[in-house]
C-alpha cells in the first residue's frame, strides 16, 4: 500500500524509490558501492517509479525505511561524509537519523523509536529486526514538522558547538542542538 498516511509502506518496498536515500553518480547512474546490486536488480530511475513497476530492487538505494526525508545535511568538518536525515513523522514523532549505508530506519513499522502509533515508554524493536534507531526524536507536544537541519562549522561558534547539529521544527519554531557527543 503505497498510498498516504500511516498505511504508506513504500519505505520498505525496495522496488520503489520513495522513502529512501538515493546515491547516484554525476551522470545519474547508481553509485558504485550502493548496497543493492547484482542479479534481479535494476536502475529504477530509467524505468520509472510507480506502484505498478516490476518488483526488482533498485540499485540507487543507499538507505531505506523513511517516511518523508524532508532535509538532510553533511558534516564537512569531520572528513568522514557523516550526514543526518530529518524524517518528518506521521502523527506521533519527528526523527533525526544518522545516514548509514544499507540502513533500514523502520517506517511504517515504527515512528521515532516506537512502534507506529505508540508513545514512550514503548517496546523496542524485536531483537534481530535490523532496524536502525534515530539519534533524536520528539513528540507532538514539542513540535509538528521537522524542517531544517545543519551542522555547526567548527571554530565558528563557541567550542561546545563544534561537531554539533542544529535542527528545527517548523510548527513550534524551536531549534535543538544535538552535540557531537550525542
Amino acid at each position: 500500500d503505497s498510498g498516504s498516511a500511516g498505511g504508506n509502506d513504500a519505505g520498505q518496498d525496495l522496488s520503489l524509490l520513495n522513502g529512501k536515500i538515493l546515491r547516484l553518480t554525476l551522470t545519474g547512474q547508481p553509485a558504485p558501492g550502493n548496497p543493492i546490486s547484482g542479479p534481479n536488480t535494476v536502475a529504477c530511475g530509467s524505468r520509472g517509479n510507480t506502484s505498478a513497476t516490476p518488483s526488482t530492487w533498485c540499485q540507487e538505494i543507499f538507505a531505506y525505511g523513511l517516511r518523508n526525508p524532508y532535509r538532510f545535511a553533511f558534516d564537512r568538518d569531520d572528513g568522514s561524509s557523516t550526514f543526518y536525515i530529518n524524517d518528518v513523522g506521521q502523527g506521533t514523532y519527528e526523527e533525526v537519523d544518522r545516514g548509514q549505508i544499507g540502513a533500514n530506519y523502520g517506517w511504517p513499522i515504527r515512528e521515532g523509536g516506537c512502534p507506529q502509533g505508540d508513545t514512550v515508554p514503548c517496546d523496542a524493536p524485536a531483537p534481530g529486526s535490523g532496524l536502525v534507531d534515530p539519534i533524536a526524536f520528539y513528540g507532538r507536544s514539542d513540535g509538528t514538522y521537522l524542517t531544517a537541519g545543519a551542522f555547526v562549522p567548527d571554530g565558528l561558534w563557541p567550542a561546545e558547538y563544534d561537531g554539533g547539529y542544529l535542527f528545527a521544527d517548523g510548527g513550534s519554531g524551536d531549534i535543538w542542538h544535538y552535540t557531537a557527543a550525542g
